[in-house]
């Protein structure tokens, strides 16, 4: 089962923060998420991603 879903705003364990764009598992059975950063993405496993806190705005 998926721990991120798309649109998601994951942290990387070398403190990179971005947006899920994409899941897939590999033929071995591991999951992976493609994660856009300035445009550019990147390919990481899923225990290499945690959660961002999400930030609450004052009106």
């Amino acid at each position: 089962m998926k721990k991120f879903g798309l649109g998601d705003v994951v942290n990387s364990d070398k403190g990179r923060r971005g947006v899920v764009r994409a899941a897939f598992r590999s033929k071995e059975g591991q999951q992976f998420y493609a994660v856009e950063k300035d445009g550019a993405m990147d390919y990481l496993e899923e225990d290499r991603l945690s959660l961002a806190p999400r930030v609450e705005l004052a009106a």
